[in-house]
């Protein structure tokens, strides 16, 4: 039977490139919602719930895929307007994208993710 908590602690585990996949999820949503990228902010936002899929209940899951569809009837009218011409974003589409968005930064703070803030830096790595 493998010993998990060696695994933990080894020297090469993927717990910082986890975070820095994050990182980078979690910039890319940042970037796509300032700029108004509402095709790369949901392809974001997809990446970061599998990327914390594993840190989510049943229920969470099914939450989550149930939004997902509710935001993907709303993204096909938005593609579907777009192509003709008409790049307005409902404020429907807008407000789903965000609070999906914010339901995930929720779940990487429970699941202890998010850095905490050192008042020295050497402690944050600790």
């Amino acid at each position: 039977m493998p010993d998990f908590e060696q695994n933990e602690r080894a020297e090469f585990n993927q717990a910082v490139s986890y975070l820095n996949r994050l990182n980078i999820l979690f910039s890319g949503c940042d970037q796509a919602s300032i700029n108004l990228d509402i095709f790369g902010w949901y392809h974001s936002i997809l990446a970061l719930m599998r990327e914390l899929s594993t840190w989510m209940s049943v229920d969470q899951r099914s939450d989550f895929d149930q939004r997902i569809r509710e935001i993907n009837g709303n993204l096909k009218i938005y593609l579907g307007q777009a192509q003709k011409g008409n790049s307005n974003i409902s404020s429907d589409l807008y407000m789903m994208l965000h609070e999906l968005e914010i339901k995930l930064r929720d779940i990487a703070h429970k699941a202890g993710l998010l850095m905490k803030m050192q008042d020295d830096a050497f402690d944050a790595l600790r």
